[in-house]
């Protein structure tokens, strides 16, 4: 039987031309309190973001305080919020990347299954997921208490090595071999998650993994061309 083939993608800024956390938390406060009490939910959340940020915190603990804005709220609050957000924002001109989902759509086309790694959540990125056909989501999991997010998440934190961690886990489970398979991304921090596969793919963003990408002779996919 042959291996399993799967293709790794990072989404925020590799598949999709924006950071969805960042996207869907401004809509769904805005959703959830109105446009006042909404617009100073977002403020005060990007400031206290900003103040780890200035203090020199790393993007791991960034990350979980972003998840940390959900404490108390209902996961399917989250998900009905997820769905509208993602009709809204998929409408828009220059929503995705064009060589990295047709990367996606060619893997498809191949029998290679696609996968979603990223350091967003499993809640936001469900409606784009299905709306791609791509069944596994290897994503932060908001820990939920007595029905509600308790404002933490669940191991492994799928940020950096993180996402490493999850690739292999995912690989174990699935019997996969890592050689036979592909990775996109487009931040020096999915250099761990790229060096895990056999075939490697990079998004032009971040000029440092760019770099990282030619020394290795990596394909490096230009993002300019997005609709």
């Amino acid at each position: 039987m042959d291996t399993a083939r799967f293709a790794f993608f990072d989404v925020d800024e590799t598949l999709i031309d924006m950071k969805s956390m960042f996207s869907f938390r401004r809509y769904y406060f805005l959703r959830r309190f109105g446009p006042v009490l909404g617009r100073l939910q977002e403020w005060r959340a990007r400031r206290r973001l900003q103040d780890l940020l200035d203090c020199g915190c790393d993007r791991s603990e960034v990350n979980r305080a972003f998840f940390r804005e959900f404490a108390g709220h209902a996961p399917e609050q989250l998900a009905a919020a997820a769905k509208a957000w993602f009709a809204e924002v998929s409408s828009q001109d220059g929503f995705y990347i064009r060589p990295a989902l047709n990367a996606l759509q060619r893997h498809i086309d191949h029998g290679v299954e696609p996968v979603f790694v990223s350091g967003s959540s499993v809640d936001i990125l469900q409606p784009l997921a299905e709306a791609l056909g791509v069944r596994h989501v290897l994503a932060n999991r908001l820990e939920v208490r007595n029905g509600r997010y308790s404002g933490e998440l669940l191991s492994p934190q799928t940020i950096g090595a993180g996402k490493q961690a999850a690739v292999l886990a995912f690989l174990a489970r699935c019997g996969s071999d890592a050689a036979v398979c592909y990775g996109y991304g487009d931040h020096i921090s999915d250099l761990p998650l790229l060096e895990t596969v056999g075939h490697p793919s990079v998004v032009a963003r971040d000029p440092e993994l760019v770099r990282a990408a030619n020394q290795r002779g990596w394909p490096v996919l230009k993002p300019s061309v997005s609709f």
